[in-house]
């Protein structure tokens, strides 16, 4: 006599099942499941659940009123049934939608190219758990059947006269699988690992610091003395991002900014550092944009130069100034060409020439015509650089060329080239 303990028994085991190995890791038990859900499959249907995983067995569905499946009913032998609300299924094949598949079945016997073509067959008509049986009923028969080898993730091995699966040639080769499915060395996987993490605590951090800042404009003594402790590197982006969002803030947040910037300057990374050599470029509170650069020539100094040499070659004199006024704070007679070369640049721009209007003129051959009074032409005026000036005489402080680049660059060649006295004697 069949009782609900058996039921629940069953139900049980199957839920434990999914608990257990809820991803990858199931295979043989997975290889398991797909052969009974495949012999079943021959004489019922199948439901297949949302969550993964499907039942087999006489499936019947009832609808709503607006054709939605309310839930199914899946038979799995005379003393089992399972009722499944309609929201935990994904797809559901009543027996009679098997019949052709069950004609084809049939008609496959033991032919291994049959075999194949009915699991191409099968994985159209996304019968997958079927789809791989026949694959494997298809190798069963013809073990070199290379297409069914290929699909079910077989390579040829290395003396090639048999084949392996193409997860164990991954591992022999030192490689792990990641969560995306590709194969890839344990320490890019870890490394990957640890950005994900990373960017996680970095979120967490920024509605965490936005709560601690809003509550330090209020004049949150305690919020203020929070702020000051942090020393979590991953905090590092909420910080800056909160740093830059509040320059042009209409109250007077200076004592807070400042602040910032120097917790900044403690973390020492990267983030770190390219806030502050922002700030040191454009922040427009000058006390502000100072305690940037200080903080830069503690940490980061390389990065500020690196960031602000290029900056010398801008079509933008305030680019121009703003790189040469943090070069200042690291000065460096390796780039005193890079220097000279900026001591007067060219400013691109476009400025209209004419009146405007259209007037009639006559051509030299005597023809008339009408001519456009006004153009837009492209000038280009030169630009001197005081702040660099300034710069490169750091760097010689005994000379003093003003703007002239040619004797700057034959001054400092001479520095690197000195010429050699005549050691020769006269005989």
């Amino acid at each position: 006599m069949t009782t609900p303990l058996k039921s629940i028994g069953i139900l049980m085991m199957f839920y434990r099942l999914r608990i257990a190995f809820p991803t990858r890791a199931p295979r043989v038990t997975l290889v398991i499941l797909l052969s009974f859900a495949v012999t079943a499959a021959c004489q019922a249907g199948k439901v297949e659940l949302s969550g993964g995983g499907q039942l087999t067995g006489d499936v019947r569905r009832a609808e709503k009123e607006d054709g939605s499946t309310a839930h199914v009913v899946v038979r799995i032998d005379q003393d089992l049934s399972i009722a499944v609300a309609g929201t935990h299924v994904r797809r559901a094949v009543e027996a009679d939608d098997l019949k052709e598949y069950r004609q084809r079945a049939a008609s496959a016997g033991d032919d291994a190219e049959a075999q194949f073509q009915l699991a191409r067959w099968c994985k159209s008509q996304t019968l997958l758990p079927q789809y791989r049986y026949h694959l494997t009923r298809t190798i069963d028969i013809e073990p070199d059947h290379e297409l069914a080898r290929a699909a079910l993730g077989f390579v040829r091995n290395r003396s090639g006269n048999g084949w392996i699966s193409y997860e164990r040639l991954r591992r022999s080769q030192g490689l792990i699988e990641d969560r995306k499915g590709r194969w890839v060395l344990p320490e890019v996987l870890a490394a990957s690992e640890y950005a994900d993490e990373s960017d996680k605590k970095a979120k967490l951090w920024i509605k965490t610091f936005r709560r601690l800042h809003a509550n330090a404009i209020r004049g949150d003594a305690e919020a203020m003395a929070e702020i000051e402790a942090i020393d979590d590197p991953f905090a590092t982006h909420a910080i800056a991002s909160e740093f830059l969002r509040t320059r042009r803030s209409k109250i007077n947040l200076r004592t807070l900014r400042l602040g910032y910037v120097r917790l900044l300057g403690r973390l020492r990374n990267s983030d770190a550092v390219k806030a502050l050599v922002e700030a040191a470029l454009y922040e427009p509170d000058e006390l502000i944009r100072e305690e940037a650069v200080r903080q830069l020539t503690e940490y980061g100094g390389s990065s500020a130069v690196a960031t602000c040499l290029p900056l010398l070659r801008s079509n933008s004199p305030a680019q121009v100034k703003a790189a040469a006024r943090v070069l200042a704070s690291f000065p460096n007679p390796e780039l005193a060409f890079a220097y000279t070369n900026a001591l007067i640049t060219e400013q691109k721009s476009k400025v209209q020439v004419g009146s405007g209007g259209t007037q009639a003129g006559f051509g030299n051959n005597g023809s008339a015509g009408m001519q456009q009074g006004a153009k837009i032409v492209e000038k280009t005026v030169a630009v001197r650089h005081p702040e660099v000036l300034r710069l490169v005489k750091m760097i010689a402080p005994n000379a003093d060329y003003g703007y002239d680049e040619v004797a700057w660059r034959k001054y400092f060649a001479a520095l690197r080239n000195p010429s050699r006295s005549d050691l020769r004697r006269d005989p």
